[in-house]
């Protein structure tokens, strides 16, 4: 009896593991997104860093009326996310999606189920991107469908009937760089499946906002708006700019101008939001942009003309003194009588352009929202104005819960915040990895750091991993600039030394050991230093850190000298032979030996030096010496340098590209340069901004050149290459698609056939030097891409996105070594691989909301090329003739990749019931994502937890030489691997 009772335990225990390991079973491991089926490339895949402490700008949110813990977030570059349980977790809809930039959407009212996505920002920055229509969905997201307005480019709004999910109207803004056709206000009746044009004014003019009654579906409140960017400058308005309304359901439109409308003296009016007060559709509140006006960041005067100095493009600008109020100014209006007339509230509207937006309370029509920098809240009408207190401070999108008001989230610059006090108090989801980066540099440490600039949330530096099995998460990073995030750079022979810049140049010199910072700017004096540096500690300022007043650094400075003209991502560089020299460039050429401390300057203006004020540079027919609506807004000056680098092949030899199209050499270390960009053939005419130059590691005569002439509103790719000094070019733009402008090209240090581009929607690779492409991002998600770095060292290809932070493939040494490849089987180099010790300051303790990035996996790869399909085979390791770890493999035709975990065999497992106990790990509900493959620190028998996992694992390889040994097919091959001890823990 006692042994039946045994018995029965056992079995009741071991039916418990069962259901409990069930329970407990990670879920599948859903394939990488964008999985390349190329034979040569779909062994490489893309990890996600992070960071998500700072995320992206929120062009629009809208929650579910029929359940509002439904919610959509669409990111200007990060595609569209969705939260089922209120804000608490989200989902990415887009990643595989041809475009991630979203500039409205809308949750049908009757059936929470159909959701419409307008793509492309609407909200005009010279660093938006575009959009390809309008995508539906019918079932919650599951699956999306692309239904048409491909050429529109922009959407501001999309509102659905009420009653009828079919039903559907598309403010269509159209391009932002040029006249186009399809933009107006568009209709559905079929859920999109065909489109007409509601009202269209003329292809200078699109449509801003519209609003539905949602009491009688027939009536709606449409805003248009005339807006044009050019490559150097800004109009924001104009004579078709009004608000129109239609009683029946857009068949006709009248324009609203009855009495308390604003009128303008000049007949400029600008962008116009729209918000109906929920318990009585006849009051509409407007926020109105009326009359010229200098743009945020412009470095022009109200009267349109230059103003002395300027400031750049980041931010909203400030508040500042306020003048007297204004009802023929810009402003909040409000109407009772569905829009016949309107009264003045107050002069409320902070950069228009950017940030227009206004939500009335559901259920208070005395209590507003607005965005802004920062955004505002009024709790009597709109007559006075208090700030939201949210984490960032540029707001752009609003969404109060109909059925909850006290439920408000809102969308900035930084991301998301949401509050359940009616928007008193905020709580920050800085939870998804959207981060808009500019540029992306590495130090030399092991595991490496990466740092980048942000759009308008700083400069960061965090590590590419952790010497633990979780990734970095966001308090691993740490901020070395304010404003917008521009380049940095680090020293690569001393890990400590950072240089981080903000918008217009503005510097810094890091020092980690010493917490040393100095601003090294060039700064040519007062009236000659270009857009003055901003004070870091006022919120409203353009700029943000870095700021230099004071004497002049330029040690050759002369009279006769421009004030300096910096680019709004001004050009830095440490010279590839001597990290003490760094070179800058405005319209001159910058130069130090010693840091930054002090500077030269060249003589040559190497630009075209462009009068944009001219009458001869208008914008949307309105010369340029006139008024304009927020004239250049985002424009601090033009016709500046736009990149410099020096050669890696050859020290001096200089390269210069601006953006109104010159492309400088110098031979002579920048005392003299030749503008080669005449030579090239295959270009438009006109001003066309030059993206980056690539000199080769190969031949100093050789260097790439991408140019980028989408703010002529072409998006097509310029890539060209020359191999004497810019004499002659030749187009290595291959198979690129026909739509997709180059940000960044790299070419490898070891294989000059091996170069990689990022465009504004994906990630491509060529292993003939530019002949064909091939998109490579595997695990990566549809994103634009702005840097490209591969590390010098490890040789991990570094990815800073401009919507999806930083992504890293590892180790691409078997492409680079695929220049030496004509056998039928080549068994590569592996890379040297390091026996990562844990290191207890890295260990993570995880919320249920909080972000983690990817370690690398650990050991090495093993990279075996086969012409055709090789079958079974075997990788050996061996010291000493002595077989001491052992892999059996099956090589397919095309590159293989088996990840090395450094361990013998694996003894036999213990007898039933004597298993070890596991780790402690984290408790359920906050538990980081799992590694892939080979644990990045080797799992060790040690006394915090993971004993028994640990002992039933192959024994570790000691650190040292060992031959690797293909068997496959009857042949042998044979190569060699490091494994090397960490001692890099503390670097000193």
């Amino acid at each position: 009896m006692q042994i039946r009772v045994s018995t029965t335990i056992g079995v009741l225990v071991i039916a418990v593991a069962a259901l409990w390991a069930q329970r407990t079973a990670a879920p599948p491991t859903p394939p990488p997104v964008n999985a390349s089926t190329d034979p040569l490339l779909r062994g490489f895949e893309f990890r996600s860093i992070g960071p998500a402490i700072m995320m992206g700008r929120v062009d629009d949110i809208a929650g579910s009326e029929k359940d509002p813990m439904i919610i959509y977030a669409g990111f200007a570059t990060g595609g569209l996310w969705k939260s089922s349980d209120g804000g608490l977790h989200w989902k990415s809809q887009f990643d595989e999606m041809p475009n991630e930039s979203i500039g409205a959407v809308a949750i049908a009212p009757s059936d929470p189920d159909v959701v419409y996505a307008g793509m492309g920002e609407a909200n005009n920055r010279q660093s938006s991107s575009i959009g390809d229509g309008v995508r539906g969905t019918t079932d919650g997201g599951k699956t999306w469908k692309h239904l048409g307005l491909e050429d529109t480019q922009s959407i501001a709004r999309i509102v659905v009937d009420p009653t009828d999910p079919k039903i559907v109207y598309v403010a269509a803004m159209g391009h932002l760089f040029g006249p186009n056709a399809e933009r107006g206000l568009y209709k559905s009746t079929d859920g999109g499946a065909t489109w007409k044009k509601s009202k269209y004014i003329d292809p200078d003019t699109g449509f801003t906002d519209v609003a539905i009654d949602p009491s009688n579906p027939k009536i709606l409140y449409a805003a248009s708006l005339m807006r044009r960017r050019t490559w150097m400058g800004y109009n924001g308005g104009g004579p078709n700019s009004a608000l129109w309304k239609t009683t029946d359901a857009g068949a006709t439109w009248t324009k609203l101008e009855g009495p308390g409308w604003p009128k303008a003296p000049d007949g400029i009016t600008g962008r116009i939001a729209i918000s109906i007060f929920r318990a009585k559709p006849t009051t509409i509140y407007a926020q109105v942009e009326v009359g010229a006006s200098a743009g945020t960041g412009g470095g022009t005067t109200a009267e349109g003309g230059p103003a002395r100095g300027g400031r750049g493009g980041g931010g909203g600008g400030g508040r500042g003194q306020q003048p007297p109020p204004d009802p023929n100014k810009s402003g909040v209006f409000r109407s009772d009588d569905g829009g016949q007339t309107w009264q003045f509230r107050s002069n409320e509207n902070q950069r228009p352009t950017y940030f227009s937006q206004i939500r009335v309370d559901p259920a208070n029509d005395q209590k507003l929202m607005v965005g802004g920098n920062p955004g505002q809240m009024s709790l009597d009408g709109g007559k006075t104005w208090k700030p939201l207190t949210g984490s960032h401070t540029d707001y752009h999108a609003l969404w109060i819960n109909p059925k909850d008001p006290r439920v408000v989230f809102i969308g900035h610059d930084g991301g998301i915040d949401s509050s359940n006090d009616g928007g008193f108090t905020w709580d920050y989801h800085n939870d998804i990895a959207v981060g808009q980066f500019y540029q992306v540099s590495a130090d030399n440490r092991r595991p490496y750091y990466v740092c980048g600039g942000l759009q308008d949330n700083n400069s960061w530096c965090g590590p590419s991993a952790l010497r633990n099995n979780n990734g970095p998460v966001n308090t691993d990073w740490f901020t070395v600039t304010g404003g917008d995030g521009m380049y940095t750079r680090q020293d690569p022979t001393d890990w400590a030394i950072i240089y981080a810049e903000s918008q217009d140049a503005n510097i810094l010199r890091h020092d980690l050991r010493t917490g040393m910072q100095k601003s090294i700017r060039p700064n040519a004096g007062p009236g000659r230093a270009g857009n003055p540096p901003v004070d870091p500690a006022d919120p409203g300022a353009a700029g943000g850190g870095g700021g230099r007043g004071g004497p002049t650094n330029i040690v050759n400075l002369r009279d006769g000298l421009e004030p300096l003209r910096f680019y709004w991502d001004a050009p830095f560089e440490i010279s590839p032979h001597n990290p003490s020299i760094l070179y800058m460039a405005a319209q001159y050429f910058l130069k130090t030996g010693t840091q930054g401390d002090s500077w030269t300057i060249g003589s040559q203006d190497l630009t075209k030096k462009v009068d944009r004020w001219s009458a001869e540079m208008p914008i949307m027919n309105v010369a340029g010496d006139k008024p304009m609506a927020e004239k250049h807004d985002g424009y601090s000056s033009s016709s500046l340098a736009t990149q410099v680098r020096e050669s890696p092949s050859r020290p001096g030899v200089i390269w210069v590209g601006t953006d109104d199209g010159n492309v400088q050499v110098s031979l002579d270390g920048g005392d003299n340069f030749t503008n080669v960009a005449p030579n090239v053939r295959g270009l438009p005419r006109g001003y066309i901004q030059v993206a980056r130059i690539e000199p080769s590691h190969f031949d100093p005569a050789t260097a790439y050149v991408a140019f980028d002439n989408h703010r002529n509103d072409d998006w097509k790719p310029y890539l060209f290459k020359t191999t004497d000094y810019g004499k002659t070019w030749t187009s290595v733009v291959g198979n690129l698609p026909v739509k997709g402008n180059i940000n960044a090209i790299r070419e490898d240090y070891d294989n000059s056939n091996l170069l990689f581009a990022g465009t504004e929607f994906a990630l491509f690779v060529s292993l003939d030097g530019g002949k064909e492409w091939k998109k490579f991002m595997t695990g990566m998600p549809s994103v634009r891409v702005d840097d490209i770095l591969i590390h010098p060292r490890d040789r991990d290809l570094i990815i800073a996105t401009h919507g999806r932070s930083i992504w890293i493939c590892d180790d691409i040494t078997p492409l680079e070594q695929m220049k030496t490849t004509n056998r039928d089987i080549t068994l590569f180099d592996p890379r040297p691989a390091v026996l990562w010790k844990n290191d207890p300051q890295a260990l993570r303790r995880y919320t249920n909301r909080q972000f983690a990035g990817e370690n690398p996996q650990g050991g090495t790869a093993i990279g075996i090329l086969t012409k055709t399909a090789a079958g079974a085979g075997k990788v050996e390791f061996l010291q000493n003739d002595r077989v001491v770890s052992t892999m059996d493999i099956n090589l397919q035709a095309g590159m293989n990749r088996f990840q090395w975990d450094m361990r013998g065999p694996a003894p036999q497992p213990p007898p039933a019931g004597r298993g070890g106990q596991g780790g402690g790990g984290n408790p359920e509900g906050t538990r980081p994502p799992l590694p892939r493959g080979i644990p990045f620190v080797p799992q060790r028998p040690g006394p915090n937890g993971g004993f028994g996992q640990a002992l039933q694992l192959g024994t570790l390889v000691e650190p040292g030489s060992y031959m690797v040994r293909l068997t496959v097919g009857g042949q042998t091959y044979n190569n060699s691997v490091n494994v090397l001890d960490d001692i890099w823990m503390r670097p000193q």
